[in-house]
Order: structure tokens, then sequence, then C-alpha cells
């Protein structure tokens, strides 16, 4: 890694937590490396086709990758492409989630990653413009997300094999076997929804996808110190009609 990648590495606002091959960490906001097997992909990839929605920095993309999946991963173009409620698109020189400095491209380098990343957002995928996936993965996004079920129809059109979702899911609401989920849109966390285990099943179920695997609650640590975290709960289905 040369000397402009290393200011890049060290100068840069990064999502996750990656681990280089010269041994260098980015300094990621969310570390994965020590739950990434609560997620439960599968060790072998090798012949899989995989999607991976909102990619940020790369963390399961490359993952994905290292597996033997050949990936498409997918992230917003810019500012204006991202889900702000409306009195964050007010608020004028706000910074957005992802750094100015491409990271992705960084770690990509560094690996010497065959990754194809297109910029887009959930609801432009086409199966004519990506094709068609053995595995979607969706880590963290759709709680970002206005509308949620409407990501999750377009990704059932992509989606011949099977969807794998994890996300955040509200503790106290899942408490109840009822579908549930709390309004967040104006919390300064940029989340609009935060659903419990039946909410978050529910949806996929309205998405057009069935038989839903529930894979486990965990928590996400954050924060610079790790000191933090956020429980999630993971979920993999397939679609009712395979697409293609």
């Amino acid at each position: 890694m040369g000397p402009e990648q290393q200011d890049l590495l060290s100068g840069s606002d990064w999502y996750h937590t990656i681990e280089l091959p010269d041994g260098r960490v980015t300094p990621g906001f969310f570390d994965h490396r020590s739950v990434v097997g609560r997620y439960q992909l599968p060790d072998d990839l090798s012949g899989v086709r995989a999607l991976d929605v909102g990619c940020a920095d790369g963390f399961f993309s490359f993952e994905l990758e290292r597996r033997g999946a050949e990936v498409v991963a997918i992230d917003a173009p810019d500012r204006n492409s991202l889900d702000f409620p409306a009195p964050l698109r007010r608020e004028s020189g706000r910074e957005t989630l992802r750094a100015l400095v491409d990271n992705f491209e960084v770690v990509r380098t560094a690996l010497g990653s065959k990754v194809d990343r297109r910029l887009m957002t959930v609801y432009e995928i086409k199966p004519e413009d990506l094709g068609l996936f053995d595995l979607v993965f969706v880590g963290s996004i759709l709680i970002h997300l206005r509308d949620p079920a409407a990501a999750l129809m377009k990704l059932a059109a992509v989606c011949r094999g099977q969807i794998q979702v994890v996300e955040e899911v509200d503790r106290r609401l899942d408490r109840s076997r009822r579908p549930l989920a709390r309004l967040q849109a104006l919390s300064p966390h940029l989340t609009w929804w935060i659903p419990n285990q039946a909410g978050w099943s529910d949806l996929l179920v309205a998405a057009g996808f069935d038989q839903v695997e529930r894979l486990g609650r965990f928590v996400v640590p954050y924060g610079r110190g790790r000191r933090g975290g956020i429980l999630h709960a993971g979920f993999r289905a397939r679609p009712v009609v395979p697409p293609g």
C-alpha cells in the first residue's frame, strides 16, 4: 500500500472494520469480525452468484467473495439518493453516511478483489440490469429505508435462490409474538423502522418470500472502543416464485 492509500486509510470516515493484506485494519465504526459467524453465511460459496445490498466499505462483499462467490455489490450513488427524512434533507452541509473518499475502492485495490460494484439504490434494481442471484445478502440496510417492503419486493425479483437478511430488532417489541415496528424517522440515526422479529418475518412474506427461517439474535459491536452494541436478528427465506 502506497503513501497515498495510507493517508486515505488513516484520514477517512470508515463504516466497516476490515483487515487488509499488509496487516492494517480500517478504523470502522462497526466491527463485524467477532460476530461474522452469527450471520450463518455458507462456508463454501463456489459457483454462487451473490448480491450485497448497501455495501458501504464492503466488509460483506469481500467476505462473500472470500468464500468463493461471484459478487455484485450495490450502494447509493450520492447523498440525494439516500432515504433521509425531510428534516434531515433540509439541513445544509450535513455529512453523509459515506466518506468523501471512496473507501470501497481502497479496500478492493488492496485485496485485489473482483467484486462488481454498481451505484444505484435498492429501488432501482431490475433483473434486466443485474441478472439473477443465488444469494441476496441484506445487512443493516432496511432500517434506513422509507419503504422496506418495496425494497424487498425488488430483491424478490432478482432472487432465484435465497435471501439472507440481518437487521436491527427492537428489544422491547421483540417480547411480543405479534408483528410490531417502531417508527424512528426523526431520530439522528437516519433510521425509519425498527421492527421485532415477527415484523421482519411478515415483511419478507408480504414481499414475496416464504420458508422464512429465523437465525437468532446477537449484538453487533460498534464505537471506536467497542463499548456499544446493537441487537440484530437474522432471517433466511426463499422467493415464492423464483424469477427466470
